[in-house]
């Protein structure tokens, strides 16, 4: 029992963390992109790192974003065929599907952790002289950590599928 309450609060708090983070970049892009339009419009110029950094906030947001699908189980999926199938083979196809989904996330996980660790080798650096690594970390991470969301809906479906085969199986 404890250890199940462990998990749940772990998790709470990931999710927590991971709706913080996104915020926080979504909020820092849009305030970023409103005073640099203030500037240009106003002075003829903007600070010479802006256009960089929002581009990396916008991969932030992007692999967040895509974290927080994956929470859910909510990336955009064609599921017209899906819907023609009785409710054990729906299950069935998910699970393919997820599966599929999670070693192709797993595959970018290695790909992108090779890149960042090239980019660290070769002593890249954005925004002046950050290592760029630091910034791009959240590729792999990101890709892994949908991967490990998508094996594990492999291995317990989520609730409302599981619900919808009961009795049928």
């Amino acid at each position: 029992m404890r250890l199940q309450r462990l998990i749940i609060t772990l998790g709470r708090w990931f999710s927590r963390t991971e709706d913080f983070l996104l915020a926080l970049v979504l909020g820092v892009m849009v305030v970023l992109a409103a005073v640099q339009i203030v500037q240009r419009n106003v002075w003829g110029s903007s600070f010479i790192w802006t256009d960089e950094l929002l581009r990396i906030l916008v991969l932030w947001l992007t692999m967040l974003g895509s974290m927080i699908a994956s929470r859910v189980d909510n990336h955009i999926r064609m599921d017209l065929l899906l819907k023609l199938l009785s409710p054990l083979w729906q299950q069935r196809l998910r699970r393919v599907v997820h599966g599929c989904t999670s070693v192709a996330c797993a595959f970018l996980a290695v790909v992108s952790a090779r890149f960042v660790s090239m980019e660290a080798e070769f002593g890249s650096v954005l925004l002046g002289n950050y290592p760029a690594w630091w910034l791009q970390i959240i590729l792999p991470v990101g890709f892994f950590l949908i991967s490990w969301r998508y094996m594990l809906l492999v291995l317990w479906p989520a609730p409302d599928e599981a619900d919808s085969v009961q009795g049928v199986a």
